[in-house]
This record gives structure tokens, sequence and C-alpha cells, in this order.
């Protein structure tokens, strides 16, 4: 497991940190930042880039299709993948972002390579010179420990206490990064600039919200978070500087396709990343109960554990009450707390002439009656039951217990929740608990 920073890595007030400034200072720029950001919505492109009276130089068709580039990358579904929902809602643990942000160090430190790649492939000196004061604020300017790239390793060791050394690329993450290197190696100039304005570049500052949003969401203070802040808070000159360089070739016949081309290129490209990323943070979450199959790793460890009574024994879970509306919700959920990976057993106590809420989620359960009667809906179709009795519930689907004996309806309730609240990312209670407003409406749950 990666060590926890340590309390002497935390700045202290007067203490330089990686920009050259004291803790105090740096807070205050972190919080300037965040009130930015809570403030506007973040632009696709930096708030301060090139406006269109800026380029007056430029026909009325260039302009036109300028914006038209701005829109498709504003519109890419690159901004709906999967690993965004999961930073937006919340639900990345620690153990995920040090997978995340170890595998997106390895695109990090690369991206000095694609830039010098594009100055290679430049036969303007001008350009060249632009790019090279990007690599230079890219190196830190002066300041070798300031450049960008050691500022993302900092965030990695100190804010989320990873090992440097113990990290390794998975496939996707190696051509993922091969890919966008290769382009920049390559390609025109022109077909550069804007792979690397509209994007790459240009996407920073709202990619980069949401990073941060995820991460305090996490846990992750302001403190640890400069590397983000920076390119955030602050005008992305990088930014402006490819536009410009882009918008210098619109006298090229097909330049328009040709940046629609490369920007959707390299969008799509971080869209396959941040997807494969996706898929294997669900590979990662459940991979120690595979190890254990492959490895036969038995869950045998103390006899006094293989073995509970269900009247003594049992660990409380929730209750709840209702008699909102039409809502007779009255019932108990217990636990036995047996030493499993992959299965859950409960013990469900429903009151006489009530109900359990009306819910869904991503575990299956069989459900066995060991007293008393009543009714199980599932999804649209009601089953009678009384004691001894099994009934099946499917992944995702609606369903609803209702006692309607005089007795109380006591159900031993197994389920996969083991395997599937590690592989399921996002809000897991959220899913499966009830929403009053839509509890008594059954249609809102089973469309």
């Amino acid at each position: 497991m990666f060590p926890s920073r340590k309390v002497d890595d935390v700045d202290k007030p007067g203490q330089k940190n990686e920009l050259g400034k004291d803790s105090e200072t740096m807070k205050n720029f972190n919080q300037t930042a965040v009130k930015s950001m809570d403030s506007q919505t973040v632009p696709s492109v930096p708030a301060e880039d090139i406006t269109l009276d800026e380029v007056s130089y430029l026909n009325t068709k260039i302009k036109r299709q300028l914006s038209q580039l701005r829109e498709l990358q504003s519109d890419h579904s690159f901004w709906k993948n999967s690993l965004f929902k999961a930073f937006d809602s919340g639900s990345l643990g620690l153990a995920d972002l040090q997978f995340l942000f170890g595998q997106y160090s390895f695109y990090s430190r690369s991206f000095t390579r694609c830039l010098a790649g594009f100055m290679a492939n430049s036969d303007n000196d001008m350009h060249r010179a632009q790019l090279v004061e990007n690599l230079w604020e890219e190196s830190g300017e002066a300041d070798l420990d300031k450049r960008h790239a050691e500022l993302f390793r900092r965030f990695l060791t100190q804010g989320l206490g990873i090992i440097l050394e113990d990290l390794v690329p998975t496939p996707p993450t190696q051509i993922f990064v091969s890919e966008i290197l290769s382009f920049c190696l390559r390609s025109s100039a022109y077909e550069s600039s804007a792979f690397l304005s509209l994007g790459t570049e240009g996407i920073v500052s709202r990619m980069y919200a949401i990073f941060i949003k995820g991460l305090k969401k996490a846990g992750v203070s302001d403190e640890h978070l400069t590397f983000f802040y920076l390119h955030t808070a602050c005008d992305d000159d990088h930014a402006i500087t490819l536009e410009k360089i882009m918008l210098s070739y619109a006298d090229q016949p097909d330049w328009f396709e040709t940046c629609r081309r490369s920007l959707t290129f390299a969008l799509d490209l971080r869209k396959q990343f941040f997807e494969n990323l996706y898929q294997q943070l669900q590979a990662q979450r459940i991979h120690p109960i595979l190890e254990n199959i492959q490895t036969r790793k038995s869950l045998a460890t103390s006899p006094k554990r293989l073995k509970y009574d269900a009247q003594k024994s049992i660990e409380f879970l929730y209750q709840n009450k209702s008699e909102r509306g039409k809502q007779k919700i009255d019932f108990t959920v217990e636990r036995v707390a047996f030493p499993t990976e992959v299965l859950d057993s409960r013990i469900v106590r429903i009151a006489p002439h009530k109900t359990n809420e009306r819910h869904h989620h991503a575990h299956e359960a069989i459900f066995l009656v060991k007293a008393g009667q009543g009714t199980v809906l599932v999804d649209k179709h009601q089953y009678d039951v009384e004691a001894d009795d099994v009934v099946f519930i499917p992944r995702w689907a609606v369903h609803q217990v209702e006692n309607t004996g005089d007795k109380t309806l006591v159900i031993l309730a197994i389920t996969d929740f083991g395997l599937t609240h590690k592989a399921f990312v996002g809000n897991y209670l959220k899913t499966a608990r009830m929403h009053v407003s839509r509890d008594a409406d059954y249609s809102s749950l089973s469309n």
C-alpha cells in the first residue's frame, strides 16, 4: 500500500514551497483560484484567448471556421467520458486516484517531448521561438524545481502518497503517449498546432477543474493541488500561442479540414485513454478478489466466524419508518458478518402490514422467507410468499416487499454486494436507497 504523506512534508508558515512561495501566500493563491472557478463556468478555451476582434485581419470565412472549431472542441463527446462522471460524483477513493494519476503522469512527463517534436517540424523561426518560450515556462524557467513535471511529481508523492518507483505504465497508457508523440513528430506544423492548441492545451482549464472537484471530494487538500490551480486560475498562454500559430496557416487551402481532423483526433485519443483508465480502474478494484481465486487462497480464518445465531449475534445496519403519503414503511436490516469477499448475508424484518423501501441496486439478491407472509414486487410482477419460499431479485430490478400478515415478516437476503460495491464506480447508496418523492411513483424507477 502506498505510504501517506508525513507531517514533516507539510508546508509550514514562512516555509517556501515548490513555487518558491510561502504556504500562506499559496493558500491565498489557491483560495482565489477556487472562488474564480466557483463563480463562473470554465470555458472550453482560455477565457482571454484570441477574440474574433483580435483576428480582424482574417476574413469572415476564417472567423466562422475558427468559431466552428471551438464549438467542435466544446461539444466533443470527450467531455462526457466515464472518468469525468466518476470525478463529478465524488466516488473516487485514494487508491483510485493513485492509479489514475499514476498513469496520467506518464503523459505529463512526456508533454515537453511533444512540443519539441512540433518545433522540429516547423520551418518558421518565429514559431520556433514562441515554442521555445513555452518549453522554457514548462521547464520552470530558471528554476528546474519549478518545472511543471516536477510540480506534478510532488502532487503524486505528497498529495497522493505515491512511490514513483512503483509506477508502471499499462499498455493503454503506453499507446496513448506513443500516439500523441508520434503525431507531433510526423505531422506538419499546422496539423500539430491544431492538435496541441484546441485539442490539447485549450482543454486544460475545463479538464483540470473537473479533476480538482473530484480530488477535493476525495479529501485531497488545496495545498497539494498547486499544479492544477496553476493551470486553471491563470490565462493559458501556451494555448493562446499555439492557437495563433494555427491561425497563421489559415491561408492554406485545406486549413479548416486539416485543423478539424487534428482537433478531433486529439480529443478522440484522450477520450479513449480516459475510458481505458476507467475500465482498468474497475478491474483494479476487484483484482484482490480475483487474485485470491486464482491463488486458491482460503477465506477460512476462525471457525467461530463461520456460524452465527441469527437471533443474537447480528450486526445492526439500519432501519427506516415512514408514513408519508401512500408509504407504510417500517423495517430493519441486520448483517450476518461472515468473512466473505463476494457474498453478503442480511436479515430483513418488516413490521405487520408494512413494507420496506421500493428501490433497486447493482447487486443480485436471493430472498429466503424465514417467517411470516407477504408479497414481493419485482419490476411489475408480484409474488405471494410465505415461510420457506425463495425469490430471486435480478441486478437493477425495482423491488419491494410488503408484509400482508399480522406477524413480523423475516427474510434472509443473500447478495453479491461484496463484489458489486467494489466494482461499481459511483455513489452506491445513492443509487440503491429510497428517494422520497420518487418512491411513491413506481413508474419513475421502472422505466
